[in-house]
């Protein structure tokens, strides 16, 4: 093993030398450069007024007057009262049980049981 990786380390040093990983000259020379016919700058379009651009976080990416409610991340308690809306739209609940999600309030529940008592049998 010992020979094997001398050899092979003496072909490898010897394929590769320093010279190996220089780079390419480059195309062209310097001194000859093409005359480049230069545009006379395009006026600014009145349609189309340029804006700068702020592409910092919160920066004027979004597109103005776009609603973008739909994708907001909303709290539980509002994502659980719309999808209840939902399913209550969808369902169809007989009257007999549909009765018991209009509760009375604390209020009037206790204004109609003194109404109630007072006509109590003895």
């Amino acid at each position: 093993h010992i020979s094997v990786h001398k050899t092979f380390t003496a072909v490898v040093t010897s394929t590769f030398s320093p010279s190996f990983f220089t780079m390419a000259p480059k195309k062209g020379s310097k001194t000859a450069k093409k005359a480049v016919p230069t545009k006379a700058p395009t006026k600014a379009d009145p349609l189309f007024p340029s804006r700068p651009r702020s592409f910092n976080v919160g920066g004027a990416i979004r597109p103005a007057g776009r609603d973008l409610s739909r994708f907001v991340r909303w709290p539980k308690y509002v994502r659980i009262q719309r999808q209840r809306a939902v399913l209550y739209q969808r369902l169809k609940v007989p009257p007999s049980i549909n009765q018991f999600t209009k509760a009375i309030g604390k209020n009037e529940a206790a204004s109609v049981f003194n109404l109630l008592n007072k006509y109590r049998p003895e």
